[in-house]
């Protein structure tokens, strides 16, 4: 196990056994006390209830069974007589002796509320009630007509019909009159919690499940001085977990900065950087496993850059001599030419010997070009970088070509656009992209057309000059060759021009790009402002 894990392993654990111990004990305590004021809190409460709907039932059954005020109000609806008593305050009177909360008399014919005993007005009409009252068949049921608690009631009704006349007698109680017996521990609900005791199941009236009545344990019956201590355990949990997380926190912070700062460094290029691998570190596999990552890293770049600089000199040598064997042989034509006329006495020997020399010192002349190029490309000193207008650069690249074949439009932003550069490298440059756009514009467009335009342009940090043309285009297979050595498209070209362009602008820590499509073809240089202005 590594210090990392074995301390972290310990802090967790003392930090989580203490309040567990402490919490076990109380809770222990409690729960031994509460299991039996529990039980026998729940078998009362249960008592209560049926002892209630012990009420309910002969009370309801008392009057559909024999009451004076429901025989006189069937006499008077059987004989059509206009009521002569007030049913309301009888049926209250009935009510108030039965110990009910509400009791309707209904008329099942015209759903008509004939009489009730309570004051408010819960419902218009007795429809509703009448049907579930004719589907309940004389049990007990629950009934909802509004959302609040005071709005949902456990009644029980009859149907009584005499000479004639038929009513629906209907009485019970409010589910908040249930829970008054209990407030704080008595709960009607449609889901009962794993601790909660079931006191009473509630049913609609086709038998349906609408909930239940249950005993909802309290935690501490025993006042203030519990919850205190169950407070005063969780701020003691939460101060250790805060401490010892800081803790860590704190020591795995530096570790972690320790790591950061140590990848950046190598990201920018310094292999030299190594961590501490003992065991003071939070991570001491991965700092060793850093280390030899940064020793093969250098390992690897030496090696590279060994096989890169040979790789390159082989191509370079290749290319220069494919370019040289190019002048040979024309050179050699022209001397076996000279000698066989010579030879043979030629009649137009002077005009033979006229074409061939001239022929000799054009090749001559070419063979000096390219290894002119070839030791401009080889000996390109290291950039002078200091601070200059990008705009005043530019303006004094394109003037050079500004008498050419193809006129040079330039944009250039109302003020100075300055970079750390060296001027005379970055118009080399331009130079030779500005020449590039001119002879491919005018190659596509011999009889006049040809344009080519140079933009400067500031974002941030970041410079861009782009150099347009509307020439032929380059193949997007050709693209990211045309800046390697000996590689050209021109008749008569070296192939050095874009490659010395690209080594320039890599030294200045920028980039060289190419985007073609016909008949426009964009190079791009990227310069960073490395002295902001």
């Amino acid at each position: 196990m590594t210090p990392f894990a074995a301390r972290a392993t310990f802090l967790f654990a003392l930090a989580a056994t203490i309040p567990v111990a402490l919490t076990a004990i109380v809770w222990l305590g409690v729960t031994g006390f509460e299991r039996g004021a529990t039980t026998s809190e729940a078998s009362l409460a249960r008592t209560s209830l049926e002892r209630l709907d012990a009420q309910r039932v002969s009370a309801v059954d008392a009057l559909c069974r024999d009451d004076l005020a429901v025989d006189r109000l069937l006499r008077e609806r059987s004989q059509e007589l206009p009521p002569e008593l007030d049913y309301d305050r009888l049926f209250q009177a009935a009510m108030a002796a039965g110990g009910l909360d509400v009791l309707w008399v209904i008329d099942p014919t015209n759903a008509e509320i004939v009489a009730r005993g309570h004051r408010q007005q819960v419902l218009a009409d007795g429809s509703e009630l009448s049907g579930l009252v004719r589907d309940a068949s004389g049990r007990t049921f629950g009934f909802y007509p509004g959302a609040g608690e005071n709005q949902r009631f456990l009644v029980r009704g009859c149907t009584i019909e005499r000479g004639g006349a038929r009513v629906q007698l209907v009485g019970g109680h409010r589910l908040s009159t249930l829970r008054d017996l209990d407030a704080e521990q008595i709960f009607v609900t449609e889901t009962a919690r794993e601790a909660d005791e079931l006191l009473l199941e509630l049913q609609d009236a086709r038998g349906a499940p609408l909930g239940s009545v249950v005993w909802r344990p309290r935690l501490d019956r025993r006042g203030p001085p519990l919850l205190l201590w169950i407070v005063c355990v969780a701020v003691l949990a939460l101060g250790l977990a805060l401490l010892f997380g800081g803790y860590l926190n704190r020591w795995l912070r530096a570790s972690e900065d320790e790591l950061a700062a140590a990848a950046t460094r190598v990201g920018r290029g310094d292999f030299d950087t190594t961590l501490r691998d003992d065991a003071r570190g939070a991570f001491p596999a991965t700092a060793t496993a850093f280390n030899r990552m940064t020793r093969d890293l250098r390992d690897a770049r030496a090696q590279l850059r060994q096989t890169e600089r040979v790789a390159a000199w082989q191509d370079i040598a290749k290319s220069l001599a494919h370019e040289l064997k190019n002048p040979l042989s024309p050179i050699r034509l022209s001397i076996e030419t000279l000698r066989k006329a010579h030879s043979r006495s030629h009649e137009d020997f002077d005009a033979l010997f006229d074409e061939s020399t001239r022929t000799i010192l054009q090749e001559v002349d070419r063979l000096r070009h390219i290894v002119d190029e070839f030791s401009r490309f080889a000996r390109l000193p290291a950039p002078k970088l200091r601070p200059s207008d990008l705009r005043g650069v530019l303006s004094q690249a394109v003037l050079l070509h500004a008498e050419g074949p193809v006129p040079i439009e330039v944009i250039l932003p109302d003020r100075e656009v300055r970079a750390e550069i060296d001027p005379e490298q970055i118009t080399q440059v331009l130079h030779n992209l500005l020449q590039n756009a001119s002879d491919a514009a005018l190659a596509a467009h011999p009889d006049g057309g040809a344009k080519v335009s140079v933009t400067l342009e500031q974002r941030a940090t970041l410079r861009y000059i782009h150099v347009d043309d509307n020439g032929p285009g380059i193949p997007p297979s050709e693209t990211s060759a045309i800046f390697e050595p000996y590689y050209t498209r021109k008749e008569g070209g070296t192939g050095l021009g874009l490659a010395i362009s690209h080594r320039i602008i890599t030294e200045h820590k920028g980039r060289i790009s190419v985007h073609s499509t016909p008949p426009r073809t964009r190079f791009t240089l990227e310069l960073r402002d490395t002295q902001p202005p």
